[in-house]
């Protein structure tokens, strides 16, 4: 993949990005908004000194310096403020109940909707056809084109997490592939010798990614699964790893056994099709088949992030997985502009998603927080003290600033790894 760089073409993507996501999300409390008859004194994206501003009407539209966020300031949003700035009949505090709760949540369900359409957009002009890896196991059988691997040893799958895992299951013993053209048809079968690949992304010990494994103490590679093969080996000192990459060079490196990364490949590069929702690959799709995979693709995210933050807060998670926060972001973003158009737009739709999913949960200060003060009322059939409400809001606003500090410090120290 791609390393992490700055150019031109990277800083305009994350700009871009940040100013879409943000755009559609304020979009959609301001609309509402105003439909529901609450004045809207500013519209903004981004924070900081403004870079650009106009009055229409009784809203002041305005672009700022940072586009790390932005905001749409109601009158009477507190209900704490003087006139005219509590805007009287039409201040939010005085809206229906009804009102408010469709305003607050308008923001979220709008990155919902713009991701769902991305995700469509994406099914519609397919994934990248698969590849036959130059050197590699299917190569070595004589498989050339554009194939689909549809079945490994007798199981069928559909995705290349099934795919890998019937590989790894056969511990490198040969295996009978299912094989069917990427634009449909009927499928072959041919026997393949998997081989053992490097696929540790860290610094040490110095292996090149994918890089196939060619001995290890200087006898072939044990028959064994990659996460029990080190065991598998005798002794408790480092592995001498040989190698050889796809361009020919060779060399042989002292690995740690706390470090040893391999798999089983057959040479079958990527496809399921798209690098970050395997299951917006493969051939395109006809646009009703993508508004149902487009949107339906949402609400399985949605499931897939509360199963990361189960395993993120549980005794042992994986390592690789943590909070991103807008460094973390900036450098994925920086990275998909270099892969393509498709990566570009699906990261785009995965912040959009993430952004209204944590914009929605019941924290205070964030339009969630807001929502369930307004719910609560609903249940109460009373007003809660607004400045009650400020101070519960105020320390949220101090935690999410502690958290934002944290996953920033995370993705500064990851980046100087």
């Amino acid at each position: 993949m791609p390393a992490f760089v700055f150019t031109w073409q990277s800083v305009g993507g994350i700009i871009l990005m940040l100013l879409v996501v943000i755009a559609i999300h304020e979009l959609g409390h301001f609309v509402v908004a105003k439909r529901a008859g609450i004045m809207v004194q500013e519209f903004s994206i981004g924070f900081g000194p403004r870079l650009m501003s106009r009055m229409r009407g009784e809203t002041r539209y305005s672009l700022r310096l940072l586009p790390l966020g932005g905001y749409v300031r109601m009158a009477g949003m507190t209900g704490l403020e003087a006139p005219p700035n509590d805007g009287g009949a039409r201040g939010f505090i005085h809206a229906s109940n009804a009102r408010k709760a469709a305003t607050l949540a308008a923001g979220g369900l709008m990155n919902m909707v713009l991701a769902g359409a991305i995700f469509t957009g994406v099914a519609v002009v397919g994934g990248p056809s698969p590849q036959v890896q130059s050197g590699g196991a299917l190569a070595t059988a004589g498989v050339k084109g554009d194939w689909q691997v549809v079945s490994v040893a007798g199981h069928r799958t559909s995705t290349l997490q099934g795919v890998r895992s019937n590989i790894q299951a056969a511990r490198g013993l040969p295996l009978r592939v299912g094989l069917q053209p990427w634009t449909g048809g009927p499928t072959r079968q041919v026997m393949i010798q998997p081989q053992l690949h490097w696929v540790g992304l860290g610094k040490t010990p110095r292996i090149p990614v994918e890089a196939a494994i060619t001995a290890i103490n200087g006898a072939p590679s044990p028959r064994a699964r990659p996460t029990t093969m080190a065991k598998a080996i005798p002794g408790t000192r480092p592995l001498r790893v040989s190698y050889r990459t796809a361009a020919g060079r060779t060399g042989t490196v002292l690995v740690p056994r706390s470090q040893f990364q391999v798999e089983w490949l057959v040479g079958y590069i990527a496809s399921a099709g798209n690098l970050l929702v395997p299951s917006l690959g493969g051939p395109p799709m006809p646009i009703y088949s993508a508004l149902a995979t487009g949107f339906y693709t949402v609400p399985s995210q949605i499931g897939s992030t509360f199963v990361n933050l189960w395993k993120l807060i549980s005794p042992h998670h994986p390592a690789n997985l943590r909070l991103s926060g807008p460094v973390g972001i900036a450098e994925e973003t920086s990275v998909a502009t270099q892969i393509g158009p498709t990566t570009y737009l699906t990261l785009m739709a995965l912040i959009s998603v993430n952004l209204g999913l944590f914009n929605l949960l019941p924290i205070p200060f964030l339009d969630g927080g807001r929502l369930f003060f307004v719910l609560l009322e609903m249940g109460r059939r009373r007003r809660i003290n607004p400045r009650a409400e400020a101070v519960v809001h105020a320390v949220g606003l101090a935690l999410i600033a502690m958290l934002f500090i944290y996953v920033t410090y995370g993705d500064i120290s990851q980046l100087s790894r």
